[in-house]
């Protein structure tokens, strides 16, 4: 992993080195870097110095064969972004490589952020084999295929809305020959639900509405269950709401919640940045507490 770190920054260092001589002064105004989708790179929104940009970037990685621009934010219910061809191939089916796992997906149809790596890997390592996992909002499928890839013996529940997603999660669980992943699609709360004190660990990464089903994803969750609840903070205090919102949340629910860890995913905007609060329920010990005293 680290190896593969150390190469893009490389690449990224030469693309900048490359773009200041190609547009000199207005190299400040310009993209100063960019995602790459297997053999799709993104670019941000650069405007008249578009082609220069993609000439760097394809320059400089040969692999990529497609250079895109983003024509906006991410938006909708189902998070999608529209993009603009630049240069190269005229192709936005991504096949994309991440944790021996191969996922694709049309970029224009779908969520999916290669910047979001490091936090799959992260989430792999802490899961277990032989859990009960659900993945809300599970998109092409990510998180539920490398969590059940590391764990043959784990059962996945994966989660999805939206239809070309699901299609393309379908598609990537054959990809990759995974046979513990049970595919849903439908509303996340209700599918979860129907799992009442089943999950041993829970995905929610939907930063701008999970706290709308996270009393959902608690009736889910067994006793010991890890519920990973991303979301949106303060970037000069990111944690104190979402903690505490989580922990008055449960005691109403007649249990505890526990943070047991918790990290900047990535900074999101000026202000704001990013956040997963790793949260471990406690159903039992909630039980016995308001037991003792029903007006905690």
């Amino acid at each position: 992993m680290l190896h593969v770190v150390r190469i893009v920054d490389r690449l990224q260092s030469n693309y900048r080195e490359l773009l200041k001589k190609k547009l000199g002064r207005r190299y400040d105004e310009a993209v100063k870097g960019y995602d790459v989708l297997g053999s799709i790179a993104v670019i941000g929104e650069s405007g008249r110095d578009g082609k220069a940009v993609a000439d760097a970037v394809m320059s400089v990685n040969k692999n990529i064969r497609t250079v895109v621009s983003k024509a906006g934010a991410v938006k909708g219910r189902y998070r999608k972004r529209q993009y603009v061809f630049v240069a190269g191939e005229k192709n936005y089916i991504a096949e994309y490589r991440e944790n021996n796992c191969v996922f694709r997906f049309d970029i224009r149809k779908t969520f999916f952020s290669p910047r979001l790596s490091f936090e799959r890997k992260r989430i792999v390592d802490l899961s277990k084999d032989k859990e009960h996992v659900v993945v809300m909002f599970a998109g092409v499928g990510p998180f539920a295929i490398e969590i059940a890839k590391k764990n043959k013996n784990s059962e996945v529940i994966a989660i999805e809305l939206n239809k070309d997603s699901f299609g393309y999660m379908l598609e990537n669980i054959k990809l990759n020959k995974i046979k513990n992943v049970i595919a849903v699609l439908g509303d996340a709360k209700k599918a979860v639900e129907k799992k009442r004190n089943w999950a041993d660990r829970i995905m929610m990464p939907l930063p701008m509405s999970s706290d709308k089903f996270l009393e959902s994803a608690m009736g889910c969750a067994r006793d010991g269950c890890v519920v990973h609840f991303y979301s949106f903070g303060n970037a000069s205090a990111p944690f104190s709401d979402s903690s505490k919102n989580a922990r008055e949340l449960a005691r109403s629910m007649g249990f505890s919640a526990r943070v047991v860890g918790k990290r900047v995913v990535r900074p999101y905007a000026r202000d704001i940045s990013e956040i997963v609060l790793d949260i471990r329920i406690s159903k039992n010990k909630g039980r016995k507490r308001m037991a003792r005293n029903p007006k905690e």
